[in-house]
């Protein structure tokens, strides 16, 4: 029997879920999203003008309760609301000890609010092989593999620029499904990232879609993950651009319809354009996938200060394939 006045122990929320996920697919990485705030004219009507940029944090760890329902909700472009599910996050305290939450980094976050995203995996559409270096190549350099989800680059950079760039292997890959792209990414020296160009358009090296000028310099201490839109075209989710969070500093990156090709066409190639400041400097690939999202939104927050918060929210997109094919 506990003593008069003795207090229980703190719960430990990042422990669990981690030891969670080891054996539920309940405990895992998910992507924190909060839209822009747009500025208003004299009226308080929306203008194109951004007040506050987006916040697109991935690989936050999260334990999620779902119930699965299919309330269909027919729209133009295929959308419907589908579920409601319950998230555990740790303490707001504890969140603002992650660095891309850190006030010190990033002001942008002062809590979690109502209406805030929560962007998980409903189930990969295409894996981008990682585990051997068959199938990529590069303009400059030589490429390699450890066989452990790792793909290694050596940058010569007497070239500039260089890409590297996986070859979809036999015949391209439909990735239709997919509305997201994710990998992560790191570095043995001075590398920034530049651009990512998804080449849709069957055998032809004409690229549908260009994520540019991250121009973003390439950790070599840990792993980043960058998670974006694959969308058609010239996006306005948000202002045609995404975002690549690194320790608190947001990095923009347009996203254009470069060409001729379309998201509704086969994946050809993925190609990641970089650049050195010194020949022999590595990069590492891993973890490349074509995902479909479901997105939460966070609509009730139960917050149990110094231990956990508990977010009830519901999925409020989900798209129809057969709708998404037919209107694109």
């Amino acid at each position: 029997m506990a003593q008069t006045g003795q207090k229980i122990s703190k719960i430990n929320m990042g422990s669990i879920m981690r030891r969670v996920g080891y054996v539920t697919g309940q405990s895992r990485k998910i992507t924190y999203y909060r839209p822009p705030i747009y500025e208003r004219d004299s009226y308080g009507v929306e203008t194109g003008d951004i007040a506050t940029n987006e916040i697109l944090v991935p690989d936050v760890q999260a334990y999620m309760r779902n119930q699965v329902e299919k309330n269909y909700v027919i729209e133009r472009g295929g959308h419907n609301i589908i579920g409601s599910s319950r998230v555990y996050l740790p303490s707001l305290q504890v969140m603002k000890n992650f660095p891309n939450f850190d006030q010190s980094n990033n002001i942008l976050f002062n809590e979690v609010e109502g209406f805030d995203k929560i962007i998980d995996v409903d189930r990969v559409v295409y894996t981008v092989v990682t585990s051997s270096s068959t199938n990529w190549s590069l303009t400059s350099g030589s490429v390699s593999s450890d066989g452990d989800e790792l793909s290694t680059f050596i940058i010569n950079t007497s070239a500039g620029n260089v890409e590297p760039t996986y070859n979809v292997a036999s015949s391209p890959q439909n990735v239709l499904e997919a509305d997201r792209v994710t990998f992560q990414i790191k570095a043995s020296g001075a590398v920034k990232l530049k651009n990512i160009k998804s080449y849709n358009s069957g055998s032809t090296d004409v690229f549908a879609f260009l994520y540019d000028n991250a121009d973003v310099t390439i950790p070599t201490d840990e792993w980043l993950t960058v998670d974006y839109p694959f969308i058609s075209g010239t996006t306005t989710h948000p202002a045609s651009s995404s975002s690549i969070y690194l320790t608190g500093t947001r990095y923009n990156v347009p996203i254009t319809n470069a060409t001729s090709g379309s998201y509704n066409n086969p994946l050809h190639k993925l190609t990641f354009n970089v650049s050195s400041s010194a020949s022999g400097n590595r990069i590492y690939l891993r973890a490349i996938k074509y995902y479909k999202s479901i997105e939460w939104s966070i609509h009730q927050i139960n917050d149990y200060n110094d231990e956990y918060m508990v977010m009830d929210c519901v999925r409020t997109s989900g798209k129809r394939e057969s709708i998404r094919r037919a209107y694109d």
